[in-house]
């Protein structure tokens, strides 16, 4: 009976013990400092900040709704902040809406920001979005997962098999497919060219 609970007491130990190596390794070794630029007042500003982010390299999260409708998100590189820890900034981005009405719609930028609580994605720079035969590129796109609702903004640029349009904002609601395409300036109109 001795030799059971001394056998039981060593693999707790020898678990412990691999967990705190595992966490020293891979959670503490993953922090490092970012530096912004060669402006010193700016580092010095930014720096306790900075010391405390964790970095995460081949980031990936997925979500699923009642639906069985799923969005996956990953990076190269993410960064969260111990002061907001719902929130991790992307490098390097995909993203992939699955959805019962829809064929997959593939999300590529150059940046995001996920929040863990809400799922909403803040996609920017180089934004390319990739449906059946359906292309848009912008500089922004914001995702509303719990509302199904997509907006891309900012130097628009839609292309189909035939059709070219330019525009400052598009809205579009993936449940109905409903779209509203517009120019933040009314006195400017959506540019639409069409090709045989």
């Amino acid at each position: 009976m001795k030799k059971k609970i001394i056998l039981q007491l060593f693999l707790i130990i020898l678990m412990i013990g691999s967990s705190v190596i595992f966490y020293r390794l891979y959670v503490v070794s993953n922090s490092k400092m970012v530096v912004a630029d060669n402006n010193e007042d700016q580092n010095e500003a930014n720096k306790s900040v900075e010391e405390n982010q964790n970095i995460i390299e081949n980031f990936q999260y997925s979500v699923e709704n009642l639906n069985k409708e799923k969005y996956n998100i990953s990076s190269k590189e993410a960064i969260i902040d111990p002061e907001q820890p719902d929130l991790i900034y992307m490098k390097d981005v995909v993203g992939v809406i699955q959805l019962n009405n829809l064929s997959s719609i593939y999300i590529y930028s150059d940046n995001a920001l996920f929040s863990k609580t809400t799922y909403e994605t803040n996609f920017d720079t180089n934004v390319l979005i990739k449906y059946d035969v359906h292309q848009i590129k912008s500089d922004k796109l914001k995702f509303i997962f719990k509302e199904n609702l997509v907006t891309i903004s900012n130097n628009v640029k839609y292309k189909s098999l035939n059709t070219e349009l330019q525009a400052d904002r598009v809205k579009i609601d993936l449940i109905t497919k409903d779209t509203k395409i517009f120019m933040d300036n009314k006195t400017e109109k959506v540019k639409i060219v069409t090709s045989n």
